[in-house]
């Protein structure tokens, strides 16, 4: 296996309080999809994978997506799924299919939130309405308007997301967001009818994306949207004079490398690819960078066609654990507290930083197919350094760490708020093929 080496040059701890967006608990984030019966004769997998979702970290799943807005499970089915979601210590975020009365929206709030169980506090209303419907906004106006009041009549503590639309769309999106369909005011009985805007991106459409697409368009694209949702959100909170924890959220409750899988490639570009993980990486970093409630990739496991192979986790019978999944797992198990900005030198090694009270935590992921890079990185904003990869992350310390990171590996360092290396995580394409876990010293 490759190792990376490290060594401290220098160490001179400072007194040093860092600003910096905070990070959601439910950032980490995935999708239920696929279980038994979710789509007619399909196999589903998850009934027997919950062991394996748990170890990942996740800290919110969506009950959500096409198939569910087609048809729910039936109620006992969605409480065993509820159950086994709150039973790994994440959060679920359930979706009322936009069909729905106000009547059976009521229902499904009161069943869950009403009867002495753990209370479901997300929920999102429809599924991509505008896919095949592109004038249908004023559709998504009426029936959030329907059934958003009746979910808030049963339980006004819940937050609601809408509309979890396959993309951003600025025009139909800035009417509901504060525009003349505006949903982010209160309805008659006086509360907040929505909470939160979701989105989703694939960005890779084309069928002769490539590597580059991957690595600079995809992620280039979605920080774009992000950006351009955060300013309509920003408005519409002035609108309203929506402050402190009223103001209104956003995630991306889908997104993963493409539409349609190419392949089951490891080394190529494709969902199940090992670079594919380190875009899980990068999108989550986006959402830590810009405050994201959840950052959701689509999805745990749907491994029967090639095409629809998105999953984290791999084909049956053994379900090996993907680059997405531990990419996740590496994130989700140290990177908490605040984003702390990062800078690199080389465009294809890009860098993820956060911060909390007792640990500083920096993720190098190195793209390149062919070049190892000697790299220092430097925990203030002056020092200098003669290496071919320059990596800085400001924290107020007289540190610089050395070290040499291969071609296609991802580090991460977790280190003291002193500058000490405490755990050091590495884990690439090498690791991948070998369906091994990162290693951890």
């Amino acid at each position: 296996m490759k190792t990376i080496c490290l060594t401290i040059t220098a160490v001179l701890a400072l007194a040093y309080t860092l600003p910096g967006q905070e990070i959601s608990p439910y950032l980490f984030g995935q999708n239920h999809w696929m279980d038994r019966s979710d789509e007619g004769r399909r196999p589903g997998y998850l009934y027997m994978l919950w062991p394996k979702i748990k170890e990942s970290g996740v800290k919110s799943i969506r009950i959500g997506g096409g198939g569910y807005q087609r048809r729910l499970p039936s109620r006992d089915k969605l409480i065993a799924i509820v159950d086994n979601i709150q039973r790994i210590g994440a959060e679920p975020i359930l979706q009322v299919p936009s069909h729905y009365s106000a009547e059976e929206a009521g229902a499904l709030v009161e069943q869950f939130n009403k009867s002495g169980r753990t209370p479901v506090r997300y929920w999102s209303i429809g599924n991509e309405p505008l896919l095949h419907d592109r004038d249908g906004i004023e559709k998504v106006y009426d029936y959030v308007r329907r059934i958003a009041p009746a979910m808030k009549a049963i339980d006004p503590s819940i937050k609601i997301f809408v509309f979890d639309e396959c993309t951003l769309f600025e025009e139909p999106h800035q009417r509901i967001v504060g525009g003349d369909l505006d949903l982010t005011g209160k309805d008659p009985a006086g509360n907040w009818l929505i909470d939160g805007i979701t989105f989703h991106r694939y960005p890779n459409t084309r069928s002769d994306f490539d590597r580059d697409d991957v690595v600079f368009n995809g992620p280039r694209d979605i920080r774009r949207q992000i950006e351009q949702l955060k300013g309509m959100i920003e408005l519409a909170n002035k609108k309203h004079g929506r402050t402190g924890d009223a103001c209104l959220s956003w995630g991306l409750t889908e997104f993963n490398v493409t539409t349609s899988n190419p392949d089951r490639e490891i080394a190529g570009v494709g969902n199940t690819s090992f670079l594919a993980g380190q875009f899980f990486a990068e999108i989550y970093g986006l959402g830590m960078e810009y405050g994201a409630f959840t950052m959701a990739p689509w999805c745990i496991n749907e491994t029967d066609r090639l095409s629809t192979d998105f999953g984290f986790l791999g084909l049956p019978p053994e379900f090996h654990p993907r680059s997405s999944f531990y990419h996740t797992q590496m994130m989700v198990s140290r990177m908490r507290g605040k984003f702390l900005p990062t800078t690199s030198s080389e465009r294809y090694v890009k860098t993820i930083g956060s911060r909390n009270d007792d640990t500083v935590c920096v993720m190098l992921l190195n793209r390149d197919q062919k070049r190892d890079f000697d790299f220092d990185l430097i925990l203030n904003s002056n020092g200098e350094s003669g290496r071919s990869l320059v990596v800085r992350a400001d924290v107020g310390l007289d540190v610089t760490l050395s070290g040499h990171i291969p071609h296609e590996t991802t580090v991460l360092f977790v280190l003291s708020t002193s500058g000490k290396v405490k755990k050091q995580y590495t884990y690439g394409l090498t690791h991948n093929l070998e369906h091994q876990p990162p290693e951890v010293k």
